[in-house]
Parts: structure tokens; C-alpha cells; sequence
């Protein structure tokens, strides 16, 4: 067994930086197999295993289940195996010293970010703000005193994507060749699930990019003629409470026609609470600063995007609006909220005829709901339109996030959202007056169609498992 083990630690990858979300340290790892469990229970995937070596005091560590760096396995990025590691073996991927060096050696750069609607409840958690505590503007705060000189809202990003993704529903459900059900595509790591291991389940992914998609588009594309600059001085960041999204903004298919990556780089929510504490910034002493406009503007829909059943929910009310021109009553489509239990069905009246809708919380359970659609199964016989998110609780849950360490907590996450929902102005993105003057001046004034559907739909396309991304 000695010398079994002895082989074994010879060939063990200790430290593998080659995944864009995910990277690996085991000289840290106690091989307490949280990940292991994580990665199979949670994401439903299983790339990690525990390999036996006498090492020291080191009696085993993580491997990839297939022994190859974790860019060539199944991983998807969610980051789930990161909130369960206690000593940092498994982290996200550093994005800290790349911008730390910006900040520094900034130039004539504009810095841009954008804050997912998940950072403004809990991001603070990681610097002993209550649970469940709203923080936009200090956030905002904190933002621009680390050098930023433009914070804006994912938000508005997150209203894009539901008109945009409304108007591709109608259009499925009215065209007979259309492929339905129509799954959701704004979770990357649920993405990356598909091209990975289901891409024959592609044409059944929304074209539609997610919030930050779409918004790092406008501010690569659009914000540089509307402020007169050059869009190579523009560098975009996402403030995100996702890995998968680090890995969502090295993607080909998010770039601009003269090669720009139209986000930068993206920083987790816990790698932002870090920034702060190193810059010594009392986050809770900080006065609040309002989100910068012309993208600030967000209605009730584009808060709950970070919910379970939240992106459904918004793209239902849009929808029924657009087919109606009614608000949806009432307004909160609660059918879809939680899916604790792994998958809720739902359904809703539009203009006479009955549409199906189901919510998949994790892929784990999304594989089960696409298995029961495929076997024809009676609960799921006619769903239309089907949201998956990766990570329990939705992006409030999210891989980058502080680890929510009690159902209490993850639920005190859940209300923050849906305060902002109801205290919201405006419930559906249609009404937000930022958003139409964006289309009215820029882009032809028509959602799902022109410069419209060039800036915020995308395509997909198969990632064979053991070949490394770039």
C-alpha cells in the first residue's frame, strides 16, 4: 500500500490554474471530501475524488475523478465545491492581482463595472453586515473609492435579457417548427452543462445572453459613442456572485466585431469584499451613492432575476404583457418561487391559452426534469418554458458568494429580493424608461430584432470534454 500510495502522490497535480472559474492549491487540501460531495450532490456532476498518498502528514488529497486538469473534465463552474471548502484548496479564480494592477497603472482607461442584483445582499455578509441587509449604495461607495469611475446596474441588464427573452418565447410558441420547451440561458455554468455533456440540447437554450451579457455589450458597444470615447478605453468589469461567470466572460461569442472581450474581467463577491477590507474601507460607516446613470434604471422584474424561479417568474410577467397589454394579476407569479423540492410546475393563462412553465433548482435536478420531459412524463406533458439555475437559492447562492451557512440565512437572502420587488416603482421591464430610450436611440427602437438581436443573443456550441478552453 506504501508504495501503491507513493506512485500515487508522484502523479498528483497539486496546484492547476487551468479552469477560467475554478482553480486548485491541494497543498492546502485535508481531503475532508466536502467538495466531492458538493460537486456529485449539489451540481450532479462528480469530477472529484479523493486519491490515497503518504505524504507527510498527508494521507490523501482531490483529484479530477479522469486524472486530467479540471479545464478538460465535466466541470461546469458553478463554484459550488468553493463555498464548502474551509481551507481555500479549491477557490475561485484570482482576479484580484489583475485588478488591483489596473487600478495602479489605470492610464486613460475608463473603468467600468457593473453589480449583479445578488451583490446588494450578499457581498456585505463578508463584512459583518446583518443577513439579508440591501446595500446598493454602499456598495456604489465602496466601488468608486476602490477607483471605478462608472458603477452601473446588472439590473438593467437583467430587464434587458427578460423583454429580449419574452419576445423569443412568443415568437416560439407562435411558429409551429419552433423547438420547445425553451430553457433558460443566462446561467452559464447550466450552459456549460449542456454544451459539455447534452448538446443535443442546444436549440432548446434561449439565444438570449444573460444580464451581464447583454449589459457589458451596451457598455462595449453603445456607452463609448453615447459618452464620445473610444471603446478600446473602456474596461469592463462584473461584479458578479458567480465562478461560472468568469468563465462566461472568456467566451468567444462575447466579443465585439473588432475583437474587444466586452467584459474584461469578473470579480466574485467575495473577492470584492476582499478588495474592500484591503483598502481599509469601513463598508458600514459608508454613506450610500446613487447607481450611474444612463444604466441605473431597473423595475421589480430585474431584482428577482437572482431568485430561483425569479427569471421565470419576470419572463412571464413580460410575456403576458406583451401578448396582453395588461399587467399579469397578480402581479407576483408565486407558482415558481422556491422549488425547494427540486422542480415546481407552474402555469398561466395568456390571452386564452394555457401556458406551462417549470423551474429546475441545480443541474443536478435540471437532468432529472429534461429526462422527464424526454420520457413524456404527465407532470411535465406540455411545459413551454423551463428556467434552470446551478446553485441552490439562485445566484443569492451563488458559487462566489459568502457561504449562506443556514437555510434561515439563504431565506432572509430570498426576501431581501423580493422586497425590492414590491417596492419596486415599476414590476415589468416594458415600463422602464431607460431601457426604451437605450432602444429608441440605439437600436431601432424594436426588441429581438437589428442591432437588438446582434448585441444580446448569442449561439452555443459544443465543448468536448478533454479538450482545454483557451
Amino acid at each position: 500500500m506504501l508504495a501503491s500510495s507513493s506512485r500515487a502522490a508522484a502523479n498528483i497535480r497539486w496546484v492547476d490554474t487551468s479552469h477560467n472559474a475554478i482553480a486548485f492549491d491541494m497543498h492546502k487540501c485535508i481531503n475532508c471530501q466536502a467538495c466531492v460531495r458538493a460537486c456529485k450532490n449539489v451540481a450532479g456532476q462528480s469530477v472529484l475524488k479523493s486519491v490515497k498518498i503518504n505524504e507527510g502528514k498527508k494521507k490523501g488529497v482531490v483529484q479530477t475523478v479522469t486524472g486530467k486538469l479540471l479545464a478538460e473534465t465535466n466541470c461546469i463552474g458553478c463554484g459550488q465545491c468553493t463555498l464548502v471548502c474551509p481551507t481555500q484548496a479549491i477557490h475561485e479564480k484570482d482576479a484580484l492581482k489583475q485588478m488591483n494592477n489596473i487600478f495602479k497603472n489605470k492610464g486613460d482607461r475608463i473603468l467600468v463595472c457593473q453589480i449583479a442584483p445578488a451583490i446588494r445582499i450578499n457581498m456585505a455578509e463578508g463584512l459583518g453586515v446583518p443577513v439579508g441587509t440591501v446595500s446598493t449604495g454602499k456598495v456604489v461607495t465602496a466601488l468608486k473609492r476602490l477607483g471605478f469611475d462608472y458603477v452601473f446596474d446588472t439590473n438593467f441588464g437583467a430587464d434587458l435579457t427578460i423583454v429580449e427573452e419574452a419576445t423569443e418565447l412568443l415568437q416560439r410558441l407562435n411558429d409551429p417548427k419552433a423547438v420547445l420547451p425553451m430553457f433558460t440561458s443566462c446561467c452559464p455554468a447550466w450552459v456549460n452543462y449542456v454544451e459539455k455533456s447534452y448538446p443535443q440540447w442546444m436549440p432548446h437554450l434561449s439565444t438570449c445572453r444573460s444580464p451581464i451579457g447583454m449589459l457589458s455589450a451596451v457598455i462595449k458597444n453603445v456607452f463609448p459613442k453615447h459618452i464620445g470615447v473610444d471603446p478600446k478605453r473602456i474596461f469592463s468589469v462584473g461584479i458578479m456572485p458567480c465562478t461560472a461567470k468568469k468563465d462566461e466572460a472568456a467566451r468567444e461569442q462575447l466579443m465585439t466585431k473588432s475583437g474587444l472581450h466586452e467584459t474584461d474581467l469578473d470579480i466574485t463577491s467575495r473577492e470584492l469584499a476582499k478588495m474592500i477590507k484591503a483598502a481599509k474601507i469601513n463598508f458600514k460607516e459608508l454613506p450610500d451613492t446613487e447607481l450611474d446613470s444612463p444604466y441605473a434604471m431597473a423595475t421589480g422584474g430585474g431584482a428577482i432575476f437572482c431568485a430561483t424561479g425569479g427569471v421565470m417568474e419576470a419572463a412571464v410577467r413580460s410575456a403576458y404583457k406583451f401578448a396582453t397589454g395588461k399587467e399579469l394579476a397578480p402581479i407576483e407569479f408565486v407558482q415558481v418561487r422556491g422549488a425547494e423540492k427540486g422542480i415546481k410546475v407552474g402555469t398561466v393563462d395568456i390571452n386564452g391559452r394555457e401556458i406551462k412553465v417549470a423551474v429546475a433548482q441545480g443541474v443536478k435536478n435540471a437532468m432529472s426534469l429534461i429526462k422527464k420531459i424526454e420520457e413524456g412524463q404527465d407532470d411535465v406533458k406540455g411545459v413551454v418554458f423551463c428556467e434552470v439555475m446551478a446553485c441552490p437559492g439562485g445566484c443569492v447562492g451563488g458559487g462566489g458568494s459568502p457561504r449562506a451557512k443556514t437555510k434561515a440565512a439563504m431565506n432572509k437572502r430570498l426576501d431581501a429580493t423580493y422586497r425590492i420587488d414590491r417596492a419596486s416603482k415599476y414590476r415589468t421591464p416594458q415600463d422602464n424608461t431607460q431601457l426604451q430610450d437605450l432602444y429608441n436611440a440605439y437600436l431601432g427602437g424594436k426588441f429581438g430584432h437589428g442591432l437588438a438581436h446582434e448585441y444580446f443573443h448569442t449561439h452555443f456550441k459544443p465543448q468536448p470534454i478533454g479538450a482545454k478552453k483557451n
